[in-house]
């Protein structure tokens, strides 16, 4: 990849990360954001780093190993979750990983987001699934996505936050403000009334 090409990846992490930020789906130090370079590098937010004041300089670049391939700072502690959904899905050229408050708020409480209530998140999210606890950063966490990842281009875990992945970075976070739009309808209309399911 061109030195032009990467300046402008890194770029767009920065930006997205404080979108994630400056719109709620992650405070301080939360959540983390990748993007497949080639078959055997990845650009990875930092471990321990605010994405709300992130700089290019922190991001790290990672082997598919996980192993640290250039950057000063630790890879974050979700890149095992990272590198599995690289490794499973070949069509996954980012991936975004947030704690947004609606669709956590609905998880917890037993509500799901399907059947669907608006057309957007039907043509964009399809099949949202809800993934069992498991310790964040662990390899049983990464595996229990797995296990739900041809379900659809996001998934919710529980108890703690939701990824989802995309062909582009631009599509993985429009998918993520998507879901947490799509939960923050879901979670309104069930607090005034009973909604009506979108139609076939």
């Amino acid at each position: 990849m061109d030195r032009g090409r990467l300046q402008e990846i890194r770029s767009q992490i920065v930006q997205v990360c404080r979108s994630l930020y400056s719109k709620g789906l992650i405070a301080g130090t939360d959540g983390n954001v990748s993007v497949r370079l080639s078959d055997e590098a990845i650009l990875s937010t930092p471990s321990g780093v605010h994405k709300g004041f992130l700089e290019e300089e922190a991001l790290v670049v990672v082997d598919r190993n996980g192993e640290l391939i250039k950057g000063r700072e630790r890879p974050s502690s979700e890149l095992p979750l990272h590198l599995a959904i690289y490794g499973r899905d070949p069509d996954a050229r980012a991936i975004v990983h947030a704690h947004p408050p609606w669709i956590l708020a609905l998880s917890l409480t037993g509500y799901k987001l399907q059947p669907h209530l608006v057309t957007e998140a039907r043509m964009f999210l399809g099949r949202v699934a809800v993934v069992p606890f498991e310790k964040p950063g662990s390899s049983a966490l990464a595996a229990a996505v797995l296990e739900r990842l041809d379900q659809g281009l996001a998934q919710v875990m529980a108890h703690h936050g939701a990824v989802t992945r995309g062909s582009s970075l631009q599509k993985a976070f429009e998918l993520m403000e998507c879901l947490e739009h799509t939960a923050r309808i879901t979670a309104l209309a069930n607090l005034l009334g009973r909604p009506e399911p979108l139609p076939d």
